[in-house]
């Protein structure tokens, strides 16, 4: 029976018989066909689904995805908002501290069993972006008004013992080899970045987008590259965008 459909869908796609090129051209007349648009119908329509989606959206994170992932939470201030979905958490034994108004997108947060409570802070009015994963060995701290774009990693350890005879024996990382990540009040990270273990960077600073960050970042610098380096200094008392644009790695 098997090989019979499997013949009839060849004799098809080849076009091999009048009636099979008549269903060829049926089935591909019917995958191209397109409803046309009529505004006054459709426009409502869109703008009912956009309710109905964003209604189920608020339900679901009211009394649902917030409520269970700050019962997670070792500390969860108030107006947690998780607006994609439960954070995934690997590691139960992981103490996440969250201050006020803390948003995190869909994201990954792990913990490795090199210490017995690994921590993750994140301050008052700090974002995580969609796709980040932040992995605690055994501190991150991230500070006040934060903003993490989308698919960042964080991460205090390598993961992965440096020597290739320890990772062909399967052995993990030492305590020796953690280094915890701090991250100050009112920095932007954007997307894609990855922020290695031991770095601190400093307040206000802009990381820019793709950036790799290994060292500790200055105070109001904005740091670009891989490995990333400072492009602008003293930010904080320049018209920045107005004066450098995109120029200089601002994440704009």
């Amino acid at each position: 029976m098997k090989n019979l459909v499997s013949r009839i869908v060849l004799t098809i796609k080849r076009r091999e018989t009048p009636l099979a090129d008549f269903i060829y051209r049926l089935a591909k007349g019917l995958r191209s066909f397109s409803l046309p648009t009529v505004k006054p119908l459709h426009l409502p329509l869109y703008y009912l689904d956009r309710g109905l989606h964003e209604g189920l959206q608020w339900l679901l994170h009211t009394f649902w995805w917030s409520p269970l992932f700050r019962a997670r939470c070792e500390v969860a201030g108030k107006n947690l908002r998780v607006p994609n979905g439960i954070p995934y958490v690997v590691g139960s034994h992981l103490l996440i501290m969250l201050g006020d108004n803390v948003t995190i997108q869909r994201s990954t947060i792990g913990a490795s069993r090199v210490f017995d409570e690994p921590v993750l802070r994140i301050g008052n009015a700090s974002t995580v972006g969609y796709g980040t994963v932040i992995s605690v060995a055994k501190e991150i701290v991230i500070g006040d008004n934060c903003l993490i774009g989308p698919n960042c990693i964080i991460m205090d350890s390598d993961d992965h013992p440096i020597s290739p005879g320890k990772r062909l024996a399967g052995e993990g990382v030492k305590p020796e080899d953690v280094l915890p990540v701090r991250i100050g009040n009112n920095v932007w990270i954007g997307s894609n970045c990855a922020i290695l273990k031991g770095v601190t960077i400093g307040d206000n600073s802009i990381i820019a987008t793709h950036s790799v960050i290994t060292k500790d970042v200055l105070e109001n610098c904005i740091y670009a590259g891989y490995p990333a380096r400072p492009t602008v200094r003293d930010i904080d008392k320049l018209d920045v965008v107005k004066e450098y644009g995109g120029e200089h790695g601002i994440p704009t």
